[in-house]
């Protein structure tokens, strides 16, 4: 029998990317250019972690919102095996027999993890400070630990009731309070808009402003929010800002790259203004692009995925800043 070879963290994580890469390609592929649209639910419906209460960003946002879809679960909640047996009040200990460690349940638990279910592997970035022998200095390494979540739906005993104390997610069936509502984070932001090109919407980093034709041009308000936002997320990227790469010409493997976190950035702020977002009509282009940089390098999804985090929070909390200053 061959001996089992132990893989190490590199390994591990390679395969991770190249997992959640393959997932991203086959959405995109299924889906074209409306690849986002299924993950980028409600803000009070965002996968959510049981064990803080708060909402997954980044890759999590991402991973467990196409786990979600392709799987059909109602619950937005996750935890790990032992979160759930903890949080249904089962109790135990690990023991050591003859050498090896058992574990021992005292108090059954209320919430067990279904037989035969599978859990989602997502993963959780610390900062490890690592030091340089040769120079003496400390410096911080980000190490990516990964771990297994299950939702609700794959757990017997508990019934999810969390939507049962938050608000209803907004519904825009007035387009107009649609417009209204993404007009008013735009121009929270700080970031100048204009209309000088009604033909064409783009952001123009060496003067630094974002250009949207009128919302009455677009097939919808939801197009006209989506692409605001996806060009407010570009705008991020300015030197006085995030200071991202913005100097890439048109069908470059960088130009694919920003244009796939201006993208996952619109969703993710489409989904905190609940928001459906439509993809803009010219993105199918990017399509074979953004799929040969992620086969070629499959990290890049979980860069991207943080990359855009970092610039959704960053508009937020511009908005949220100009609304306590208004208010006072």
């Amino acid at each position: 029998m061959p001996k089992r070879t132990k893989k190490t963290q590199a390994q591990r994580n390679a395969e991770l990317h190249k997992a959640v890469a393959d997932q991203v390609i086959a959405a995109m592929e299924n889906s074209g250019s409306d690849w986002l649209k299924p993950w980028a639910v409600p803000a009070n419906q965002q996968p959510t972690s049981m064990s803080t209460g708060k909402a997954y960003r980044g890759i999590n946002w991402l991973i467990l919102g196409m786990e979600r879809a392709a799987n059909g679960y109602g619950s937005n909640q996750w935890a790990t095996y032992k979160q759930w047996f903890k949080m249904g009040g089962g109790v135990d200990e690990w023991t050591t027999v003859r050498g090896k460690k058992r574990r021992k349940v005292i108090t059954p638990s209320k919430y067990n993890v279904k037989a035969g279910e599978t859990g989602t592997q997502i993963v959780y970035f610390e900062n490890l400070p690592i030091e340089d022998k040769e120079t003496g200095e400390t410096k911080i390494i980000p190490f990516m630990r990964t771990y297994y979540v299950f939702n609700a739906d794959q757990v017997s005993g508990y019934v999810d009731t969390s939507g049962n104390d938050l608000p209803d997610a907004p519904v825009y069936s007035d387009p107009k309070a649609l417009v209204e509502t993404v007009d008013q984070f735009a121009n929270a932001t700080g970031i100048t808009i204009k209309n000088a090109d009604k033909a064409s919407a783009f952001y123009s980093p060496h003067t630094d402003f974002v250009n949207m034709p009128e919302a009455s041009q677009f097939v919808s308000a939801e197009s006209y929010a989506a692409t605001l936002l996806h060009e407010l997320t570009h705008a991020t990227g300015h030197k006085s800002r995030l200071n991202r790469n913005l100097k890439n010409k048109f069908g470059t493997k960088d130009y694919a790259y920003e244009e796939l976190i201006a993208e996952l950035g619109a969703a993710m702020l489409c989904g905190s203004l609940s928001i459906c977002p439509e993809p803009r009509e010219d993105h199918a282009k990017y399509l074979n692009g953004w799929m040969e940089r992620l086969t070629e390098t499959p990290q890049l999804i979980f860069k991207a995925a943080a990359a855009a985090n970092k610039a959704a929070t960053y508009l937020e909390n511009d908005v949220q800043q100009t609304e306590v200053k208004e208010a006072a």
